[in-house]
């Protein structure tokens, strides 16, 4: 007597890899160095935070990223699809402070629009002073961004595109946008 069955297989990897697809229009940072993480960034949402740059050139200003990151073949792949704007931060010319108040909007805004996203690192603006991290951004990406898929967005709205810094196993990383990956 033949029965009929179905055979199911399932993947062995992680229930994240199987959820999370790479954006169609997007901008790639990423992979100088084999062990780089490689970051997409939705072009709307590349774009927006570029404008939102430029709003305030006299006072630095952040965002939070939010999206998504899988790991494929030993390589992360973080996907910024979202940000909230980083309201109620002590800011200065060349510091900013997130606070409590911060914190609290960013989590109510998060639960509130973007329940299924995590947030994958932050963004801050450098007015003038070019592309990199200072002693207290490295601080702050140490201490509260430190996940091994979260990282550090820096733009200066005055000089150059913005670019990714990474704090992994090698150190902090810059990681600069791929020309050849605009889709």
């Amino acid at each position: 007597m033949e029965k009929d069955f179905d055979i199911e297989i399932q993947d062995s990897h992680d229930e994240n890899e199987a959820h999370v697809q790479l954006p169609m229009n997007f901008l790639a940072f990423g992979e100088i160095e084999p062990d780089d993480v490689k970051v997409y960034i939705k072009q709307d949402v590349y774009r927006a935070l570029e404008k939102y740059a430029l709003v305030d050139v006299e006072h630095e200003r952040g965002t939070i990223l939010l999206g998504d990151y899988c790991e494929d073949l030993g390589k992360i792949h973080v996907i910024i699809s979202n940000y909230i704007e980083a309201r109620y931060t002590d800011a200065s010319a060349s510091t900013l402070t997130f606070t409590h108040e911060t914190w609290d909007y960013v989590y109510k805004e998060q639960g509130a629009k973007y329940p299924d996203k995590k947030i994958v690192g932050w963004q801050h603006t450098h007015p003038s002073y070019g592309i990199f991290l200072s002693n207290y951004d490295l601080f702050i990406q140490e201490n509260f961004f430190n996940l091994p898929f979260q990282v550090a967005y820096v733009i200066d709205p005055m000089l150059a595109p913005g670019g990714i810094s990474h704090s992994g196993p090698g150190g902090n990383r810059q990681l600069w946008p791929d020309e050849n990956s605009q889709s």
